[in-house]
């Protein structure tokens, strides 16, 4: 493996830059309903990844994130959640995709 490893004088590991260290590719909004997207392959030897931001406060309006799913290159969100609570809602969501 290439990269660089920082040591201090004790041999403690200050920075190691062989580490698998992500790379984001991009983001796609939900618009508050179920979608899907197409993302770019991830570089040979490397992993795809998702991170899903809310773009409302989930706390105050009970909003609820969408489940996703990454399958190859096709992302995939849906919302459920039981529609007799009070206040429930599809918050509208950022998710992040990229690769490690």
């Amino acid at each position: 493996m290439t990269g660089i490893t920082i040591k201090a004088n004790d041999g403690r590991v200050l920075v190691d830059m062989t580490m698998k260290i992500s790379q984001t590719l991009g983001s796609v909004d939900t618009g508050s309903a179920n979608g899907s997207a197409t993302i770019p392959a991830a570089p040979a030897g490397k992993t795809l990844y998702f991170i899903i931001v809310p773009l409302v406060d989930l706390q105050r309006e009970k909003g609820k994130k969408p489940a996703v799913t990454l399958s190859g290159t096709s992302l995939s969100w849906a919302y459920s959640y039981n529609p007799n609570g009070w206040g429930y809602f599809s918050a509208n969501c950022r998710i992040y995709y990229g690769y490690y």
